[in-house]
């Protein structure tokens, strides 16, 4: 497991897609927080790009990055040298994530940083701002773990259209889900897409309001809730890894 996390991880750190991607992601947290520096807005810009950009933005990435592994061969020779087919699910999943959440903590962070010395930041909370920041986190990882799923059920990806539009169905079905009228408040929980949403400019409301009812919406079971997802489909994913036909 431990050789092919490492190989995994010095993959992800010598690709070349990866190192200019991070940088533009450094670069341009810091220049959208120079350009709408004393503007409000500014905070609202990680929260944003965490469910519109972000789930098709890394989807499409996490494809390049899985294609030559299974069109190369590269799995398929991992497992024939001994490699349980779990170790090399969990391996490739978890330096996907972790392309993904870094690439958006670069943006995220950076910003923030510049805009909180340069910005105005009156009636700011730190915590709040700490709890949307590991909230939207979770929420790329999710994005990022269905990603790996699509990699795997296309076997390297044969359509980098089926990655986007399959996060963007997802993403349309919980913004839509939740609108719907009676909509129980607590399964908001679980539509991670729609906890974003509901991230006002800096961090986790004490309240939301859904179809015109106040009701609490605590950082704990919001990110309880993303975290058992993220679990769920990761297990479904390693399942169907475990019997899929890697020919």
């Amino acid at each position: 497991m431990l050789k092919l996390m490492r190989a995994y991880f010095s993959r992800l750190g010598k690709w070349t897609i990866f190192r200019v991607l991070a940088l533009l992601m450094l670069v341009g947290g810091v220049g959208a927080a120079l350009f709408l520096r004393e503007k409000p807005m500014v905070f609202q810009l990680p929260y944003i790009a965490s469910f519109l950009v972000f789930p098709h933005y890394v989807g499409i990435i996490i494809a390049l990055f899985n294609y030559p592994l299974f069109t190369g061969g590269t799995i398929r020779n991992q497992i024939s040298v001994g490699h349980k087919r779990s170790s090399v699910y969990f391996a490739d999943w978890a330096a996907s994530v972790a392309f993904s959440v870094s690439l958006y903590l670069l943006m995220t962070l950076s910003l923030l940083a510049v805009a909180g010395l340069f910005g105005n930041t009156d009636g700011i909370i730190a915590k709040n701002v700490a709890e949307g920041v590991v909230l939207t986190t979770c929420h790329v990882a999710l994005f990022a773990t269905i990603s790996q799923v699509f990699c795997v059920i296309l076997k390297g990806v044969k359509s980098f259209l089926a990655i986007y539009l399959g996060n963007q169905f997802l993403i349309l079905v919980s913004i839509g889900v939740a609108a719907l009228k009676n909509f129980p408040e607590k399964l908001g929980y679980f539509l991670p897409t729609f906890v974003c949403m509901n991230i006002k400019n800096y961090g986790v409301p004490d309240s939301i309001v859904t179809n015109g009812v106040v009701s609490d919406y605590s950082f704990l079971p919001a990110l309880g809730a993303m975290v058992l997802e993220t679990a769920l489909v990761f297990i479904c994913g390693m399942l169907y890894f475990r019997k899929t036909d890697l020919k």
